[in-house]
Parts: structure tokens; C-alpha cells; sequence
């Protein structure tokens, strides 16, 4: 029987802003056009690890004329589970860049595979983290002069993380960039009618320990129902199609069930909620399977721009007490 080992997951966030320009034509002594840099990390939490640790070696880019640009991050060490949701933690100051086009940008890290390298801890004690291709990669940014200029890369391990051949895995899937003008977030209301009656629905599905995996999940808005949404996987060929991204649901101490999702882009998009987030293994297509299925559609959302958060009522939100229908 497969036991899954990652439920939920962690979505860290990576931001760049930065200023600049360039004027080929400036006297050959004018001060050359620059930008500034700053990048911070967040993410939200993972069951059963108590600590998802990377160490970062170097930010690395390619500018427009070929040359390489570097920057020694001195093997910066942190714990991502410190930094969750919205909430982000600094790893780059008012680095300085020429002004200019960038490319092949990415971080290079520390891999698992060497002592004291990137790693994860969990009730074994503390495991290798192998990142592929041993970086983190980030789309290519302009700099112009005067502009400040700020981008999130979101890392959603859902789809990214795996365990296999005994050792932890992140790979490059679910990983992208956002400028944080074109950028929002979205806080979710789910009812609680339908957290009762999708248990009740799969109690024969029930994980070790009882406890559900309650998960919200995020898809274009351009799939009409619940029968065009897919579960998390590496690749399909059903004309499913698997998830923008996920997050688990939480209650609070008044019993109110809600989910957050940072940094999406700015758009339309279509939620969905299950009560089976244990059942979907991102490196498997479970759907397919008959072991995961998605239970309810919670409809359409508009995600605004300028880092401003959505609020999205699924179903009758907090004050849900109808039943399933």
C-alpha cells in the first residue's frame, strides 16, 4: 500500500525589486545606470516535517551583452517554515545590478547530497533535500531606470516536492514568477457543511491517525466543472488539467474553516475543494486511479492586481448549514 508523505506542502515565494536604466550614448565618464535588488522568501506548512531547510549559494544572471553576474549569498541558511503564507523573510538587500535585461536567473544551492546541504526534518531526524538540477530558477526581469521592480517567484511543493528512493526530491514543477504589480492574494471561505459531508462521503477513505486532509484547489477559470479539474501530477493525457496551485484549509478556535493562496497572478480562476488531499501524490496520477477525487466546485474568483487580497466564498462560506447539492 502507498503511504503518501507529503500533505500539505509548502509554497515559498521569492520577490525581486529592483531600479535602473541605461543610455549607450552617456559621456564615458557618466556613472553607469543601476538597479537595486531585494529578495524574500515565504511559504506555508508541511505535515509531518517540522523543518524544510535550504541554503542558498548564489544568485546567478546573464545580462543582454553575455556577461554573467554573480552574487556570493555566503551559504544563507532558513528555515521555511518560519516564514508562512503571505509573511516572507529577506535573503537579498539592495543588491545593485546594471540596468538591463536578465536571463537564465536563478539561485544555486547547497544540495542535500553534501554535508550540511539543503534538508528536511521529520519524527526520522533530519533527511537530504535533493533540489533539481541544484537550483531554484526565477523568469527573466528588465531593469529600467528609475523603476522599481518587484517579482515573486512561487514555489508550490504540492507539485514540486516528492519522496522517492528513500530521500526527499524538489523539482522545478509548480514553480513560477510574478511580477507583484500583476499580483495577488486570495483568502478563502469554505462551508462547513461540505467539510461534514465530504468526510462522511469517503469515510471508508479516512488516513492513519483519522484526521482528513481538507485541501482547496485552484485552477483557470476557463474549466467549466468539476469533471475538466485533475489532480496533481507530472503529466496528462486525458484532457484533464491539473492545478494552478493548492492550499490546505484550516480551522480556527470559532470552528471557521479557511484556505489562503499567495502571490498568483492577477486573473480568473475556478476553486475547488476535496477532503482526500492525503490520496494525491504529486508524482502519480491518482485521479485516474480512482484513489483521489475532487468533491465539491466552489466556483468562480477574480484575483485583483497590485498585491491586494481576494476574499472567496465557497458555498455559504462560514455560515454554511445546507446540505451537500
Amino acid at each position: 500500500m502507498r503511504t503518501l508523505h507529503l500533505v500539505p506542502l509548502l509554497i515559498p515565494t521569492i520577490m525581486l525589486s529592483a531600479c535602473g536604466g541605461s543610455d549607450n550614448s552617456a559621456p564615458p565618464h557618466s556613472e553607469p545606470a543601476v538597479g537595486l535588488v531585494n529578495i524574500a522568501i515565504s511559504d506555508s506548512p508541511m505535515s509531518q516535517v517540522s523543518k524544510v531547510e535550504l541554503v542558498l549559494d548564489k544568485l546567478i544572471m546573464t545580462d543582454e551583452h553575455g556577461t554573467v553576474h554573480q552574487h556570493d549569498m555566503a551559504q544563507h541558511r532558513f528555515n521555511l517554515l518560519d516564514f508562512q503564507g503571505m509573511q516572507s523573510h529577506n535573503v537579498i538587500s539592495n543588491l545593485e545590478l546594471p540596468a538591463g535585461h536578465y536571463h537564465d536567473v536563478h539561485f544555486s544551492l547547497i544540495n542535500g547530497d553534501q554535508s550540511e546541504g539543503c534538508a528536511i526534518e521529520n519524527g526520522q531526524g533530519r533527511q537530504p533535500l535533493i533540489v533539481e538540477d541544484n537550483h531554484l530558477p526565477l523568469h527573466d526581469f528588465r531593469l529600467s531606470e528609475h523603476e522599481n521592480l518587484f517579482l515573486t517567484m512561487e514555489i508550490g511543493l504540492y507539485q514540486s516536492m516528492h519522496f522517492s528512493d528513500n530521500q526527499y526530491h524538489l523539482n522545478h514543477d509548480g514553480i513560477y514568477s510574478v511580477d507583484k504589480r500583476e499580483m495577488g492574494h486570495l483568502i478563502g471561505e469554505m462551508d462547513p457543511q461540505w467539510i461534514a459531508d465530504c468526510e462522511t462521503a469517503h469515510a471508508d477513505k479516512v488516513p492513519l491517525g483519522g484526521q482528513f486532509y481538507h485541501m482547496a484547489y485552484l485552477y483557470q477559470n476557463s474549466l467549466a466543472n468539476l469533471t475538466q479539474m485533475a489532480d496533481m501530477s507530472p503529466a496528462r493525457n486525458d484532457g484533464k488539467f491539473s492545478p494552478v496551485t493548492v492550499a490546505p484549509l484550516h480551522q480556527d478556535m470559532n470552528g471557521d474553516w479557511s484556505f489562503a493562496m499567495g502571490y498568483l497572478p492577477a486573473g480568473d480562476y475556478r476553486v475547488a475543494y476535496t477532503c482526500l488531499g492525503h490520496l494525491d501524490d504529486p508524482a502519480t496520477d491518482d485521479l485516474s486511479q480512482g484513489t483521489f477525487s475532487l468533491f465539491e466546485d466552489a466556483g468562480s474568483v477574480t484575483v485583483d492586481d497590485n498585491g491586494q487580497e481576494t476574499r472567496h466564498q465557497c458555498g455559504n462560506g462560514h455560515g454554511g448549514h445546507g446540505g451537500h447539492g
